[in-house]
């Protein structure tokens, strides 16, 4: 004594560590007391204080931490792990990441790891290995286990090992959270091939420091991407299982959400379909969910629960608002990426917004996109992208129930009078002919081009409508109809 921290005695240091006991009791990490112990009583080597070992403050902190924090506590600024060496870790396994290289970053060429969230690599690297030829022959060796898919994090696992993250000249130490789950779902595939996990892989040499990076909390929690096509194209495309609901996969939350979620397509706002998502496919953030705040479920409800009434419905029990927070949440200011044309038909494709698997062109998305676009921005948001899908799960819906029978798939001449007709639209012969003669084919209109058509109609009538809202007086207007504008803009 003294020791780093500046107490004299081993009483006065005794009264201060004593405020770790409750985490030191609960076992955050097996690191913990014997780390504490080094800095509240050093070891004593020939009359000198042994420096705290920084591979030991590392591996106590990245566990324990997590736990101080949900309890509104800091991990100490006195016991920085950056305040300490590597010289005196004799006790742990030596985490090589944590020392300084004289390297330098490199791109990684390995063919495994080309998708990873980070592209720059350091070696040798902290398994020993000098080349990225030496790793990539060592991941091959695990290839077997990669093909039999005996967990979807294998891959990213061994690629943040052995082709570690290079930050500034210094490699970051693998997810121990990631090994973990890896560990246990492969580790008896291996063991049922007289194999054992490997030593250089124990995931206690890991911290947590890093796991944001691949989706994961310490926690466990582990994001994955989603499939839920009606909620596909949000602001956030990671979500994570069980759900807010206690579902167990988007396969069962598809399935249960499925029938409200068609009757609010056809009934209510936009936003309506944007709260269901945050329950249904909550957004993840590092392995952590995003709930939706209380006051976005009550406006969902408020602007829905009346339109659902018609079909019979309420709204349903699991939904009741004073389930949802209202601080630490996501408000109903959240809104969805803004999308291009081509990415428009991507979501839509991929939505299965096509007619025995033939897709909308571009050249009609951006028609959809010219009707949705009500700011002239050149691009959408979340009500007029969502408000597009109502409009072409519609539009193929009416198409399918009375054209697909035909083969080809097509909608004859008469057939697309009548169907102009009970859209409401007027038009005279030579005005028909005008549009028949763009999008008609020797066995009539299909799927993409009676899409086009109607949306077509849909914007004359929405551009003449505006028209008359911005004329300077409530005055009649005389000898010109939407008819007629419809056939002087089609001809």
């Amino acid at each position: 004594m003294p020791n780093i921290l500046g107490h004299k005695t081993q009483d006065e240091a005794g009264l201060e560590v004593h405020q770790f006991s409750p985490l030191v009791n609960v076992q955050c990490s097996p690191h913990l007391k014997p780390f504490l112990c080094s800095v509240y009583t050093p070891k004593c080597v020939s009359g000198r204080r042994q420096a705290p070992c920084r591979a030991l403050c590392e591996q106590a902190r990245s566990s324990c931490e997590p736990l101080m924090r949900s309890f509104g506590y800091q991990w100490p600024d006195a016991l920085n792990c950056e305040a300490f060496t590597s010289e005196s870790c004799e006790q742990v396994p030596p985490l090589r990441y944590l020392e300084k290289s004289p390297s330098s970053c490199q791109a990684i060429t390995s063919p495994h790891c080309k998708d990873l969230p980070y592209t720059q690599t350091i070696l040798p690297g902290i398994l020993g290995h000098t080349t990225q030829e030496e790793a990539n022959l060592a991941i091959n060796t695990f290839m077997p286990l990669i093909e039999l898919n005996c967990s979807p994090y294998m891959k990213p696992f061994l690629c943040s090992a052995f082709f570690p993250k290079c930050v500034s000249g210094v490699a970051q130490s693998p997810c121990r959270v990631l090994c973990e789950q890896v560990r246990s779902r492969c580790e008896p595939v291996l063991n049922s091939f007289s194999h054992k996990w490997p030593k250089d892989l124990r995931c206690e040499a890991f911290t947590n420091e890093h796991c944001g990076q691949y989706g994961m909390s310490s926690s466990g929690g582990v994001c994955e991407p989603i499939t839920i096509p009606m909620c596909q194209g949000l602001s956030y495309n990671q979500t994570t299982v069980p759900n807010l609901m206690g579902h167990t996969s988007q396969r069962e939350s598809v399935m249960k959400m499925a029938f409200f979620n068609s009757m609010v397509q056809a009934a209510c706002p936009a936003d309506t379909q944007v709260f269901l998502c945050r329950v249904y496919a909550p957004q993840c953030v590092e392995g952590q969910v995003q709930r939706p705040c209380r006051s976005m479920c009550e406006k969902a409800k408020r602007d829905c629960e009346g339109l659902i009434a018609k079909f019979g419905l309420s709204w349903p029990d699991e939904l009741q608002c004073h389930l949802y927070p209202e601080e630490n949440c996501i408000s109903d200011k959240s809104k969805l990426e803004v999308l291009r044309a081509e990415e428009v038909l991507v979501k839509l494709n991929a939505g299965g917004y096509t007619i025995h698997g033939k897709p909308l062109t571009l050249k009609t998305a951006q028609l959809l996109m010219i009707l949705m676009d009500r700011n002239k921005s050149g691009d959408l948001d979340v009500e007029e992208f969502l408000k597009l899908q109502h409009f072409v799960a519609y539009i193929r819906r009416e198409y399918a129930e009375n054209y697909e029978s035909r083969n080809p798939p097509a909608v004859t001449q008469t057939q697309m009078k009548k169907a102009i007709a009970a859209h409401n639209f007027n038009l005279d012969e030579e005005t028909f002919d005008a549009l028949w003669s763009v999008h008609h084919s020797k066995t009539g209109i299909d799927y993409d081009d009676y899409v086009a058509a109607l949306t077509k109609l849909y914007i004359l009538q929405d551009r003449f409508q505006a028209h008359l809202l911005n004329l300077p007086c409530n005055c009649h207007v005389a000898s010109f109809s939407l008819e007629q504008f419809m056939k002087a803009a089609i001809m």
